[in-house]
């Protein structure tokens, strides 16, 4: 029995050992799969932006270097140095707060389409600054839609300098210095785009004017796309001038160019707007314009159903007026049929 335990002893202790070294083994292999996976998120965000460590120069102050422990006088042996642990949440704070240093002289369209794209979207204004500067020093212009979004921020920040050296940049690329290419091409829209942002109403809507008529029917979309911008930002806020002008500009599109979407939008904006100003300007269109009334009923099962999903019923009759000044009938029974369905939907509610 003795010889059996004693034997016995030495397999235990090696299985523990075993076991224990099994244990370290692991926990090593865990901390070092979750720096791995740490760090690959990092890489991977693209909130980073390829940020640089580089806090040595932060608020333009290089940190000193801690002195090192000088050696033991009796000994002479130099002391230990104590082993920094390996902060995560410090280095994500380092490569997410600091500002951006990257150069981007080397890189290739899709890696300065990312950061630029990026700094945009987290509205970084520092970062775009300082990649729009690197584009005209480096002459590096991103792909087409990334110079729609670059061209189409710096209009909306009114700086006019800017723009004109960042549209001669792209247009040596789009093939804007032709003499046979569009407004669009040449990207002028956005030219008037900065200066409606800049205050000067009159004459960015002339140039809407002049690029709408000499634009390709494709082109038009991009247009469009701008005015409705300039239309949300002038009913019910600015000044009845304003609002005409604009209109101006619309029916200019709708009689002469035969293009409706301007027109179409900005009366269903001031149909539904508060100010009445606007609804009579509103009324003023619809009853000029037969075009108009035409496309409108195209749409009248459409702007019925979000008046009457929004409970505006007042909106749904004066519709209806507008259709019955002009005697267009079947869209008067349209909505009048519209009404009963909604009316016959509410009452049994009414009743609970």
């Amino acid at each position: 029995m003795a010889a059996l335990f004693a034997t016995a002893g030495p397999v235990a202790i090696r299985s523990v050992s075993n076991n224990l070294r099994l244990v370290g083994r692991y926990r090593s292999s865990s901390n070092i799969s979750a720096i791995d996976s740490f760090i690959s998120d990092l890489v991977d965000n693209k909130k980073l932006k390829w940020k640089v460590l580089n806090s040595r120069h932060r608020n333009g102050q290089a940190k000193t270097v801690e002195e090192l422990p000088k050696e033991s006088a009796s000994t002479g042996v130099p002391a230990t140095v104590p082993r920094t642990s390996f902060n995560l949440s410090g280095l994500f704070a380092e490569l997410t707060q600091n500002p951006l240093v990257v150069n981007i002289s080397s890189m290739d369209v899709p890696q300065v389409d990312h950061l630029i794209e990026t700094a945009l979207a987290e509205q970084n204004d520092g970062d775009v600054k300082l990649l729009l500067e690197q584009i005209v020093l480096y002459r590096k212009i991103p792909s087409a839609p990334v110079v729609d979004k670059v061209l189409r921020h710096v209009a909306v920040l009114a700086d006019t300098d800017k723009l004109a050296s960042l549209i001669d940049l792209f247009s040596s690329r789009s093939g804007g210095k032709d003499a046979n290419a569009t407004p669009v091409q040449q990207f002028d829209h956005y030219k008037a785009l900065c200066l409606w942002k800049a205050g000067n109403t009159l004459k960015s809507l002339e140039s809407f004017r002049e690029i709408a008529k000499h634009s390709r029917p494709e082109d038009l979309f991009l247009v469009d796309q701008i005015l409705r911008e300039l239309i949300d930002e002038t009913i019910g806020k600015k000044s009845e001038a304003v609002l005409l002008a604009v209109m101006g500009l619309c029916e200019y599109c709708l009689t002469d160019l035969r293009h409706e979407f301007p027109i179409c939008y900005v009366w269903e904006k001031s149909f539904h707007s508060s100010w009445h100003s606007d609804q009579e300007a509103a009324r003023t269109l619809f009853d000029r314009h037969a075009n108009l009334r035409t496309a409108i009923s195209k749409r009248l099962s459409n702007l019925c159903y979000k008046l009457l999903y929004d409970n505006n019923v007042e909106k749904v009759y004066q519709l209806m007026e507008h259709f019955l000044k002009h005697n267009m009938k079947p869209e008067c029974t349209h909505i009048l049929i519209r009404l009963f369905d909604y009316q016959l939907e509410e009452k049994p509610e009414r009743m609970l």
